[in-house]
């Protein structure tokens, strides 16, 4: 049987050894999403003017959030084309439908964006 003190020497014991953790492989997401210090390295540069800096750096992190927000903007303005053309056409059949169609545009529009709060 074994004593109290090898129990505890094996608790205190890591399940995987430091080598056979996988590292995560950060160059499987492309270089259009990486930075590499490419902004820090940009802004930490006092030889270059503070305004061409300012330009520059503005010009690498719209690159960034291009791919953040570009889906965004998307979504939101097909949303209003559809809640648009939606209001076109119950406005062809009566004041009764289009008055239906607008509130009831709104009040899925308002449920959807507290949903995403």
């Amino acid at each position: 049987m074994a004593t109290s003190t090898e129990v505890n020497k094996d608790i205190d014991e890591p399940l995987l050894a430091p080598s056979d953790i996988p590292t995560p492989q950060l160059s499987s997401f492309g270089s259009k999403h990486e930075t590499n210090g490419e902004l820090e390295r940009i802004l930490s540069d006092t030889s270059v003017p503070f305004v061409k800096r300012f330009k520059h750096a503005t010009w690498v992190e719209f690159k960034l959030l291009f791919y953040l927000a570009a889906p965004a903007v998307i979504v939101y303005l097909l949303n209003n084309v559809m809640s648009m053309s939606t209001q076109i056409f119950s406005g062809q059949l009566g004041n009764l439908e289009l008055a239906a169609a607008s509130l009831g545009n709104t009040g899925i529009q308002v449920f959807a964006y507290g949903l995403m709060y």
